[in-house]
């Protein structure tokens, strides 16, 4: 665009000074204009790229935080409670170890993608790293954490069909009866996951193993 208007002032300053005026400035607004949208253009591209994970696409830890401190503050004014779910694949490693890691890049893919079909577009799906997952569930009450638990398991299951050692492992917290902050509500959600995984029928036996 500015090679245009250099052009133009060549060729306009040779005997069409009317013409000069004229067209000058509206080229000159034209490639500003271009530049602007540029700009904004690669803007966004910079806001997704800090907010997004790259291998799934889901929103990344950043973002997470950023949408629970969010939804503290409504949900403390409306007087209702959320869910935030930790999410880990039992099983992931020793997948990634025996195929690779492209198979398990993958899997990750697939598991992000059921994850975000299962549930509702007010919900928010994050990937904090490795096989790591979590939930932000608005407006879920005691009552709704079981379903939403179970409905998280299942679309893990689909996302990881075939792959039978592969198993979902679930914590939730819940808002404000766990915790203010998002750091807290994290903690209680990660230590019930912990504590979930040590309760499956098997468990000891494989770690003695």
């Amino acid at each position: 665009m500015l090679a245009l208007v250099t052009a133009a002032l060549v060729i306009l300053t040779r005997g069409h000074s009317l013409w000069l005026v004229v067209l000058v400035p509206a080229l000159s607004a034209v490639a500003l204009a271009r530049e602007r949208a540029v700009l904004r253009r690669e803007r966004r591209e910079l806001l997704t790229a800090a907010f997004t994970d790259p291998l799934t696409g889901l929103e990344n830890r950043r973002s997470l935080f950023s949408r629970a401190e969010y939804e503290i503050v409504r949900h403390l004014r409306e007087r209702r409670s959320f869910a935030l779910v930790m999410i880990d694949l039992d099983g992931f490693k020793t997948l990634n170890d025996r195929f690779g890691h492209d198979a398990g890049d993958e899997l990750l893919c697939d598991v992000a993608e059921s994850l975000v079909r299962a549930l509702r577009a007010q919900d928010t799906v994050a990937r904090l790293g490795g096989d790591e997952f979590c939930v932000l569930a608005p407006g879920t009450d005691p009552a709704g954490t079981s379903q939403l638990a179970a409905r998280i398991s299942r679309a893990v299951a689909r996302g990881s069909a075939g792959v039978d050692l592969l198993r979902a492992g679930v914590g939730v917290a819940l808002f404000p009866r766990d915790g203010d902050s998002v750091e807290r509500l994290l903690h209680v959600a990660d230590q019930r996951l912990f504590a979930a995984k040590r309760a499956r029928p098997g468990a000891r036996e494989r770690r003695a193993a």
